[in-house]
């Protein structure tokens, strides 16, 4: 059975987005609010943050770093001390995610102000959960999503680019992961309107990507706010999130995110963050579905995006054999999500894909 969970109730894209905030507190009699927020992401955001109603009563919470559950309980812990009324989350992914987590326990409404372009954590009604040392421990689905999702480009465009750049990888994974899935579900009689629209959205990220990452990455650099950039910023945000919200367990995740789940356990990939781990989970994929011509063209586009395209540029000096089963083995247990794909996914088809990738990157490079 698939359950769709299509997005935020309101979605606002503007540089006065921030503005929404003050009227949808008052007509809602939203007074007691929990501002969750890094501290960088908040500095960002302040310049354009108006003065919420008078009779509100904030209480500013500083994320600990990690979507871990200690840090969801403490929030859930101060959300009952103070009596609070609305979560409002600010910042990156990880950050969206506790505020997702906690307000869904606690049964209060949920704000969210992304700082970041990194992924559809903004959208998507879906918690991704980590250890306090960065590892993955597992994912959650909520029944609803945010109350009011407020983006103003101009805050997104002065963040860090490599996030944008993260953000981009996986948000083409949302196509790659789901291919070949709507492909075999096309054939039987499942492929019903929900999960047409899910893959067709998951073509729409492909589409905009692989045509304007470049640009869009070049227009970030140069401090220029173009059509072409916040079509990119929206399709990560907004049109990646609609993937799994109308395709539910279809349009998630498959083997690029478990690639990315079994290299979270390796400190070499610790400095990555979540999309570049991702980029080359998509690869390893492609080359274990033999998809040749795929594989090269990402290969080439992940070089130009100085997105990691094979072990070493992973992290890893030490590459070997026992090395590629670790990461295969952990790629392919028997709780991860690429055995949703429709061919063979053990540890030995994983391992053979990596040595694939590390042969077909070699070639290239040369």
């Amino acid at each position: 059975m698939i359950i769709s969970r299509i997005g935020p109730q309101q979605y606002v894209v503007s540089s006065e987005a921030y503005d929404q905030l003050p009227k949808y507190l008052s007509n809602n009699q939203l007074t007691r609010i929990l501002l969750l927020h890094g501290q960088r992401s908040l500095n960002a955001a302040k310049p354009y943050l108006p003065e919420l109603p008078k009779d509100s009563h904030i209480y500013n919470v500083d994320f600990n770093g990690e979507c871990s559950i200690n840090e969801i309980n403490r929030i859930r812990t101060l959300i009952k001390q103070y009596d609070i009324q609305v979560v409002i989350g600010l910042g990156g992914g990880k950050v969206l995610d506790t505020a997702k987590s906690a307000s869904h326990y606690e049964r209060v409404q949920l704000v969210l102000i992304p700082t970041l372009a990194s992924n559809c954590a903004p959208w998507s009604s879906v918690s991704v959960h980590y250890k306090e040392n960065g590892e993955r421990l597992d994912h959650e689905v909520y029944d609803t999503a945010a109350n009011l999702l407020l983006v103003n480009p101009v805050v997104i465009l002065n963040s860090p680019v490599n996030y944008l750049i993260a953000g981009i990888a996986d948000t083409l994974a949302k196509y790659y992961e789901s291919e070949l899935v709507f492909q075999h579900l096309a054939e039987s009689d499942h492929f019903d309107s929900t999960l047409q629209i899910s893959f067709q959205m998951a073509v729409d990220c492909r589409d905009v990507l692989l045509k304007s990452s470049i640009a869009a990455v070049k227009d970030m650099k140069a401090g220029q706010l173009t059509t072409e950039w916040l079509n990119v910023t929206e399709t990560i945000i907004a049109t990646a999130g609609t993937v799994g919200g109308w395709g539910d367990q279809y349009g998630r995740a498959t083997g690029a995110h478990s690639v990315h789940d079994a290299l979270t356990l390796f400190k070499e990939t610790q400095p990555l963050l979540h999309g570049e781990k991702v980029a080359y989970g998509i690869l390893v994929q492609l080359a274990l579905e033999a998809h040749a011509d795929d594989l090269r063209r990402l290969i080439q586009l992940f070089k130009k995006l100085n997105l990691p395209t094979n072990l070493k540029e992973l992290g890893f000096q030490q590459i070997t054999t026992s090395l590629i089963h670790q990461i295969a083995a952990e790629s392919s247990s028997p709780d991860k999500t690429i055995h949703l794909l429709p061919l063979a996914t053990d540890e030995q088809a994983v391992f053979n894909a990596i040595q694939k990738l590390e042969h077909v990157t070699h070639k290239l490079s040369v």
